[in-house]
């Protein structure tokens, strides 16, 4: 199963099916009931222990912590009680664990989740013709032309054991066709709109209900798995290719081919302690899917690592036993159905309150749910890292746990990642973007994220790199400035002056028994039919669920407004970022012009301009700008030359007004003598229609209302004839 193969250079290379489990071993639940679904398997498990806890039992670590006796209930720490020397501050964390995951986008697991921009986002990236990034064009059908997001159906289908698809630097790249992100059927097969619903992973949801997700966090590269790891350990992919990059594709496993350095090598220099748990038997076979590593650790292609392990210097040969290579592999032990056992050392640290200060944890293929590895056992297994951190309430409260995904395999997700300037440095390969990549899930599990928060500041992998910065002081020379001014440092996840150390309810998580009969129910899927994509004529719309999240506050301040100068037909776009983050806004034509991204890099305190040619046009304009958070600004209309001033000349601006009673403040202008009627409707987060009429020469306000987070997205018409139509989308912090 090496990456090294040719067919690995598109996707890793796939089994077409979990092994199921023995019907002897402990965690094997017996049948599976047909018509029983995975949130009653999950929920039963939950209630359960509640009901022990009901009963008067004391329910170690959300229950059925497998770790030893080192647990507590959640009375032993009180939610509002701090720990003696706590500072409400990033210094009360201890450890951190780092838990990445394989190839699975952010709308193909919560896209349905409550709260997060998934299937209901209205400020999604617009087609001209009437459009959208979620009608992907799709020749094949005869209904429309395009392929919606369709459900793969746990209940129906052998979904939790789907292989995988294209994931390569030149699939991936196909798919973004020029920043346009309109060719991922032609790119990745139909295949690549298939998504899950808490129906089919209750766990992955309720985790991220439970606790803080992140929806706007991206792989760091257009590409597969090896490259994406390199920027969450190494900060870069070598893209001048000065030691062994650039890397773009997965190299053969384990062996040294690259020189530079390396994260972890900083914080040993520095004398943070840190440590990788993965399984050291066979390595990455397919026929031993459950033991060994996938070869998913960046480390063993280091050849300083490589130096490190033949030492006979311990203090030199720590750097190689630290980052988890060895020797020679053991063989099969026959134990890699148990996660307790694959997670045995971490355990035993995490219950003894001796784990270092930054752990990496790597799954064998079996447990790392990269297609076909199902979901499911994935579940099983995260559900076992976050029970060994709860096994001991000081480990519990002095953790963050981030479980995250190096890239999309070849799935859809529907958001627009930031990009950089053609020349920005270090952020082009022969002329293509590195990334960023896709949207990928990052849930952020420790008890100062608590509360099912969503987060929705740009993050990608190096921005695991910049926690641990800020958190050691640790810096890493390698990540771009690029990233630097774009992505955050996942402080943002967290509100450090209101932890709550008490050990999380089964509600919260889930005991392993749910996840153990998760991973059965996985197994009983095998017998299904193969997934199948929607007949012709039944496709639809997904909708969200029903529901509501919490917003963590935000750097960013973002607005664009337009002038119009009527002597030159030029249209120009101002944008502005006040806030305290750089953004990446891209400008796409609606109408007109070639539809094509024109990015726009905008440092904290920084503008940008955009200008469009509306003399060419016959005085026409129409043109988007989008950038995170729901930012949206769309100007349509017709520029009127000349001096004269007898005809109706509409203008709209707007401001972000902040306090105690945040609003978007519109600033409705009449330079022609006729009087204007402007007609604002909602188009998202509010329901309301206001028309306002302004008189020749004059200007009116309107403070336009927010909903509790802040977001807004209203439509500004003019009843002039000239195709007068702007839009507002985003938030007021």
């Amino acid at each position: 199963m090496s990456k090294s193969k040719p067919e690995d250079h598109a996707p890793k290379v796939d089994l077409v099916a979990a092994p199921p489990l023995d019907p002897g071993h402990e965690y094997y639940q017996g049948d599976i009931k047909p018509g029983v679904s995975r949130r009653t398997l999950l929920m039963g498990g939950a209630a359960a222990i509640m009901a022990g806890v009901a009963a008067g039992q004391t329910i170690a670590g959300g229950g059925g912590s497998a770790f030893g006796p080192g647990a507590a209930d959640a009375a032993t720490i009180t939610a509002a009680a701090k720990k003696k020397g706590q500072t409400g501050t990033i210094k009360d964390v201890k450890h951190v664990v780092i838990l990445m995951q394989e190839n699975r986008s952010f709308d193909h697991y919560y896209g349905t989740l409550p709260g997060v921009r998934g299937f209901s986002d209205k400020q999604m990236l617009e087609y001209p013709g009437g459009g959208d990034i979620f009608h992907q064009p799709d020749l094949s059908r005869t209904d429309g032309g395009h392929m919606l997001p369709w459900p793969l159906d746990s209940a129906d289908y052998n979904a939790q054991n789907a292989g995988g698809l294209d994931h390569s630097w030149g699939g991936g790249h196909t798919a973004w066709n020029k920043g346009t992100w309109n060719n991922w059927v032609a790119a990745k097969s139909e295949q690549t709109m298939g998504y899950f619903t808490k129906d089919d992973i209750p766990f992955h949801h309720t985790l991220a209900s439970s606790f803080t997700i992140a929806d706007h966090y991206h792989c760091s590269l257009i590409g597969p798995t090896t490259p994406n790891r390199l920027y969450q350990w190494t900060g870069m992919i070598d893209p001048a290719g000065t030691a062994g990059g650039p890397a773009t594709d997965n190299p053969a496993d384990y062996n040294p081919v690259y020189s530079w350095s390396t994260y972890p090598e900083r914080l040993q220099a520095a004398g943070v302690t840190w440590k990788t748990y993965a399984n050291d038997e066979v390595g990455d076979d397919g026929s031993h899917p459950y033991v060994g590593d996938y070869g998913d650790n960046p480390l063993w292609l280091f050849q300083q690592y490589h130096d490190a392990l033949a030492s006979t210097d311990p203090a030199v040969k720590a750097l190689a036993i630290n980052g988890g290579l060895n020797t020679g592999w053991l063989p099969d032990s026959g134990k890699g159905l148990d996660v307790t056992y694959l997670l045995s050392e971490f355990g035993k640290d995490a219950a003894a309150n001796t784990l270092p200060e930054v752990s990496y944890v790597v799954a064998p293929y079996g447990w790392c749910e990269h297609p076909a590895a199902s979901p499911d056992y994935g579940a099983h297994y995260t559900n076992a890292v976050i029970q060994a951190l709860m096994s001991n309430p000081d480990t519990w409260a002095s953790t963050v746990l981030l479980i995250n995904y190096d890239e999309n395999d070849g799935y859809f997700d529907h958001m627009v990642p930031p990009l950089a300037e053609p020349g920005t440095a270090a952020e082009y390969v022969d002329g293509l973007p590195i990334g960023y990549g896709t949207r990928v899930p990052l849930t952020v599990v420790s008890p100062w994220s608590r509360g099912g928060w969503v987060d929705s500041q740009v993050f990608d992998h190096t921005s695991v790199i910049r926690f641990l910065e800020t958190w050691t002081g640790v810096t890493e020379s390698n990540i771009s400035a690029w990233r630097r001014t774009i992505s955050g440092d996942l402080t943002s996840c967290f509100d450090f002056t209101k932890p709550d150390f008490s050990i999380p309810t089964a509600a919260e998580v889930p005991p392993m028994s749910a996840t153990q009969a998760l991973v059965a129910a996985a197994d009983a899927d095998a017998s299904k039919p193969t997934i199948r994509e929607p007949a012709l004529g039944t496709q639809k719309m997904p909708v969200q669920d029903a529901g509501t999240a919490q917003h963590r506050p935000l750097p960013y301040r973002q607005s664009a407004d337009v002038a119009v100068n009527r002597s030159t037909g030029a249209v120009t776009l101002t944008m502005r970022n006040a806030g305290t983050q750089g953004v990446s806004h891209q400008v796409f034509p609606n109408a007109w012009l070639a539809f094509a991204s024109t990015p726009h890099t905008i440092a904290a305190g920084a503008s940008a301009t955009y200008t469009w040619n509306a003399a060419a046009l016959d005085g026409k304009y129409d043109f988007s700008v989008y950038g995170p958070d729901r930012f949206l600004r769309r100007f349509a209309g017709t520029v009127v030359s000349g001096t004269h001033t007898d005809v109706p000349l509409p203008g709209a601006t707007a401001t972000l007004v902040t306090g105690r009673k945040p609003s978007l403040r519109l600033a409705l202008a009449n330079g022609g003598t006729p009087q204007v009627t402007y007609t604002l409707t909602a188009n998202d987060f509010i329901t309301k229609t206001q028309t306002v009429t302004v008189r020749g020469g004059r200007a009116t306000d309107v403070d336009w209302p927010v909903d509790e987070w802040g977001y807004y997205d209203v439509i500004v018409t003019a009843n002039t004839g000239t195709g007068f139509r702007y839009r507002f989308a985003g938030r007021v912090e």
